[in-house]
């Protein structure tokens, strides 16, 4: 047995036994979940005073109620307490309606409701200002605030009322966030926030792009409670189509790993990540030479069209095979601390290593290269070099930047079935492609009419690395399930070769229009 025949079946032992301990230790989760102000002012009535709505929202399939935490100013401004101000009970001096013995006092807070009071004191306590409470005549407790003190920067917590409501209804209450996690009994949830009209592509992407989700569900501009309320209906019951679980999982955390082995998986994980790519690459080169050998001697008139279905077909099953690998060589902490380096790594690192593989081997042209002047179409070719790798690494910002993120988006969402193929963009319209260009070239190498017109087929196996590495990336990477991410793969990688096959089509048939003789128009 060859090197790489048993490299490939010790990453597929591997592989079968993370896919198969993965899948014993689920914790998945979605919290569909509404925001508390959005439905009070649909409905034109405080939380409390609407129990109904909240059991109403739980019974069809709602997990969690967010809740803005209020300032002291609005709690003020609310009603619960009454905020004099040194500018206000100043000029009320002046103008002679107060005497300045008596009245309230400057920065004071006036309240009758012992639990307003309370709240306020401890808000006020917990950003370290130090108040004096008294009570004044009429039992009105008053507290008088240091000079300077802007209430409008102070929290004072959420309403009891409104979380005694939506938590007796059955929600969870959950703090709303800035920041793209929220806490929901001590585990971090990644927010997503959608409009109930959303489509189904992207109440799916949302409920499966995320291991612990917390999908916050807005009404719709103009919408009323009614039409929200059935809108709300129909999305939800796409979210529990998508078959994962809408309650929290009581699955106890890992023990950590430290030490010496902590490194040493970091290590194998970004090893995956880099020799992933270029194994799968070179395996699927091997299986398109020896097919391509079967297909000459039993069906010459189908080449190369065997040959480089087993080519793809072989190298997403090596990528598979390293995905699952990095799987199993770092912890879901591990992956998810180093989701976002890891990815940029795999999909950048193998076409580096591979570009300076396959072109630096020159030598002397290279050399020649590097001392030549440096020309205008050098600096325009680098310049968009920089560009494509840079809106190939981060479409979303790239995409922003040139104003086409609004159309993108609905192109995104139209897409019923293939509601992923965002997640797999790379593999469906660069790597796969540039893949089955490269196979058909290599083939072709040695024929008396082999092409010249962008015939290199080192230039296309540069980008067809994004093949490979956006398959390992996406299966350990992301948080999307591994049966998913196996499953996209492999429909990525036939919609891939069918694209891969028009676009050869498409080069021969301008590599003959450029190549042709300039009198062949004349003779005909």
């Amino acid at each position: 047995m060859s090197a790489r025949r048993a490299l490939l079946l010790a990453l597929a032992a591997v592989s079968a036994a993370a896919l198969w301990s993965v899948r014993a230790r689920p914790d998945r989760a979605v919290l569909p979940a509404v925001e508390v102000d959005d439905f009070t002012a649909l409905s034109g009535r405080s939380a409390e005073s609407t129990p109904e709505l909240w059991e109403r929202l739980k019974a069809m399939g709602v997990a969690a109620a967010v809740l803005r935490e209020e300032s002291a100013a609005e709690l003020a401004g609310r009603g619960d307490a009454m905020h004099f101000s040194r500018g206000e009970v100043d000029k009320w001096r002046a103008l002679g309606l107060v005497a300045e013995s008596a009245g309230p006092r400057p920065d004071s807070l006036w309240a009758k409701d012992a639990k307003a009071l309370a709240r306020l004191s401890s808000a006020l306590a917990a950003r370290g200002i130090d108040v004096s409470t008294a009570i004044a005549a009429g039992g009105v407790r008053v507290i008088e605030l240091p000079p300077g003190v802007d209430l409008a920067r102070v929290p004072a917590g959420f309403d009891p009322e409104s979380v005694a409501v939506v938590s007796s209804a059955g929600l969870i209450p959950v703090a709303a966030s800035t920041s793209s996690v929220a806490m929901v009994a001590g585990r971090r949830f990644w927010i997503r926030s959608l409009q109930v009209s959303a489509r189904r592509p992207q109440l799916l992407r949302a409920a499966h792009g995320r291991a612990l989700r917390l999908l916050i569900l807005r009404p719709a501009p103009g919408a009323g409670l009614e039409e929200t309320v059935e809108s709300m209906r129909a999305a939800l019951k796409v979210v529990r189509g998508a078959g994962v679980a809408s309650v929290l999982s009581a699955v106890a955390p890992p023990a950590p790993v430290g030490g010496a082995a902590k490194y040493a998986r970091l290590f194998l994980f970004f090893a995956a990540g880099l020799f992933g790519p270029l194994l799968a690459a070179r395996t699927g080169l091997s299986v398109a030479q020896s097919v391509r050998s079967w297909t000459l001697s039993r069906a010459p008139i189908a080449s190369p069209v065997p040959e480089t279905l087993a080519g793809v077909a072989a190298s997403w099953a090596a990528a598979t095979a390293a995905g699952l690998f990095a799987v199993a060589a770092a912890t879901p902490e591990c992956r998810e601390a180093f989701s976002r380096s890891w990815t940029l790594w795999t999909l950048s690192a193998a076409p580096a290593v591979g570009a300076a593989a396959l072109f630096g081997s020159e030598g002397p042209a290279l050399r020649w290269r590097w001392r030549a002047p440096v020309r205008v179409r050098d600096l325009a070719a680098a310049l968009v070099i920089v560009v494509v790798a840079g809106a190939m690494l981060a479409p979303r910002s790239a995409l922003h930047a040139a104003g086409l993120w609004e159309s993108a988006d609905r192109l995104s969402a139209a897409a019923d079935l293939l509601w992923w193929w965002p997640w797999r963009w790379r593999e469906i319209l660069i790597g796969v492609p540039c893949l089955v260009l490269t196979f058909i070239l290599v083939g072709r190498r040695g024929e008396h009419d082999a092409p010249r017109f962008l015939g290199d087929p080192r230039g296309w196996l540069i980008p067809g690395l994004l093949a490979p590495a956006g398959t390992i990336a996406a299966i350990a990477g992301g948080d999307v399930p591994l049966e998913l991410s196996v499953a996209h793969g492999a429909y990525a990688a036939l919609l891939g070769a069918a694209f891969g096959f028009a676009v050869s089509a498409l080069r021969t048939r301008v590599e003959s229009w450029v190549l042709r003789p300039r009198h062949a128009g004349l003779l005909t």
